[in-house]
């Protein structure tokens, strides 16, 4: 006789998803979304350094500048945007050089922050190593939480000076080509809206410039197509190859002889002919006779 239990259980619960598995699924998702955030910014990226150099490339060559090329070079560009906008006031004084100082404080807030941060680094290092013999005392992270507050004060300071010298820069490029407001306008909205800026600037770049504002060009020499002179009638090399000599003279014309008119009853009866005319022509006719009987009494002397 044999003995078994055979127990057969079902509760009902459908088989889903384990906690590993619905975990690596939302941790998919995340790195999609974040690669498609790369992605996209990096294509904003582009875009907008394209424009914004097309756009400092067309300003430079219409003000005359001499290196409209560093339009596409990174820093140069900053500094080709400065001096784009020339000599600035502020209060009572003039920022003479805004396209040296667009490069240079970016550099000098970059190197401050990065001094802060390495110095974060160093007393966090040292205040960890110390604090496995001897622990962390209140005076170490009041030092720790100071670095990193002048650590964000640099790097929010760094930020609205760019931004305000940014704002001034392009104003003054702006108010060129629109109207003071507009120019305000303009020159605010670019610090908030992504490319902004750069499609601003590539539409300005097309407009004229305000009466009475326009750049002082140097006075261009003409061009007669690469000719430093004016191009010049051809000459014949056998008309230059004559001798003077050799040119025969042209024949004099001979003297035309005046015949007398003698007026006729056709011409006094005539309405048309000038009396002035026929009386010329009857003195011309005594004249004549006269000229004839002379010598004929000298042959008869003789």
């Amino acid at each position: 006789m044999e003995y078994g239990n055979d127990f057969d259980f079902s509760y009902g619960v459908p088989d889903g998803p384990t906690m590993s598995s619905s975990g690596s699924d939302i941790f998919s998702v995340i790195m999609t979304v974040y690669l498609l955030v790369i992605v996209a910014a990096v294509m904003i990226g582009i875009v907008k350094y394209v424009f914004k150099s097309i756009a400092l490339y067309r300003l430079a060559q219409r003000t005359g500048n001499a290196n409209p090329w560093m339009a596409w070079v990174p820093f140069a560009r900053s500094y080709l945007q400065g001096d784009l906008a020339g000599s600035m006031p502020l209060k009572k004084r003039r920022l003479q050089s805004p396209g040296l100082w667009k490069v240079l404080i970016p550099l000098i807030g970059t190197a401050v922050i990065a001094g802060l941060y390495f110095i974060f680094i160093v007393v966090a290092g040292i205040e960890t190593a110390l604090s496995y013999s001897a622990g962390m005392g209140a005076g170490s992270l009041t030092l720790i939480w100071v670095i990193v507050f002048l650590l964000i004060i640099a790097v929010v300071a760094l930020q609205a000076i760019e931004a305000v010298l940014d704002v001034l820069v392009n104003f003054h490029i702006y108010h060129r080509l629109t109207s003071h407001n507009m120019a305000i306008i303009h020159s605010v909205l670019g610090i908030f809206i992504p490319m902004y800026e750069a499609i601003c600037l590539f539409i300005m770049s097309k407009k004229p410039y305000n009466p009475g504002m326009e750049p002082n060009l140097p006075p261009q020499a003409p061009n007669f197509g690469g000719n430093p002179i004016p191009p010049t009638m051809p000459v014949s090399p056998a008309a230059s190859e004559t001798p003077a000599a050799s040119v025969s003279p042209m024949p004099a014309e001979a003297p035309v002889q005046q015949v007398p008119v003698t007026p006729t009853e056709s011409s006094a009866q005539n309405p048309y002919v000038n009396p002035m005319q026929v009386q010329g022509t009857e003195s011309l006719a005594k004249d004549a006779q006269s000229t004839e009987a002379e010598p004929t009494e000298n042959s008869a002397e003789k």
